[in-house]
């Protein structure tokens, strides 16, 4: 892991770093097996594909929550900085996924808080499942809209 990993006396058990471009070969196969399925749900807007090249090109950033113990991967987090025409900077929570969530969500938000204050962002933001709700309305988030589609091929 790398230098961004921070440690918390509340949460010995999981950790979140930041990978670096360079980085990525090395734990790509641990993390894409968790990539799959919210791709899956993005009913083609991205692929795991897609998220590699964005993140080997610096478009995204991959993080990856690990056992401090194992140093096991068991989830993931790709991030983006959406920068807005009014000037507002927004650090956007593009995918999360991975096993025992409930252990490290917490830690989790806790990076993604400090991480977005330290480049200047206004704030999280993102896109989620109904389901992801209940892990996060405990917390400081708002539910400000909900997103719907129609697919024509759903119709035939």
């Amino acid at each position: 892991m790398n230098k961004l990993a921070i440690k918390d006396k509340a949460s010995k058990e999981y950790d979140v770093s930041l990978v670096m471009p360079d980085q990525l070969m090395t734990i790509w196969k641990d993390v894409e097996k968790y990539l799959k399925k919210s791709c899956k749900r993005s009913k083609g807007r991205t692929t795991t594909q897609d998220i590699f090249y964005e993140c080997l090109n610096s478009q995204s950033s991959l993080w990856i929550i690990f056992d401090t113990g194992s140093m096991d991967i068991i989830g993931c987090l790709i991030t983006q900085i959406s920068n807005y025409p009014s000037g507002k900077r927004m650090l956007n929570l593009d995918h999360i996924a991975g096993n025992k969530m409930g252990n490290w969500i917490d830690r989790c938000d806790e990076v993604m808080e400090k991480w977005a204050k330290d480049n200047k962002c206004s704030g999280l933001e993102g896109v989620a499942r109904e389901g992801f709700w209940h892990w996060i309305k405990d917390r400081n988030w708002k539910k400000t809209a909900i997103f719907v589609e129609y697919n024509f091929e759903d119709m035939q």
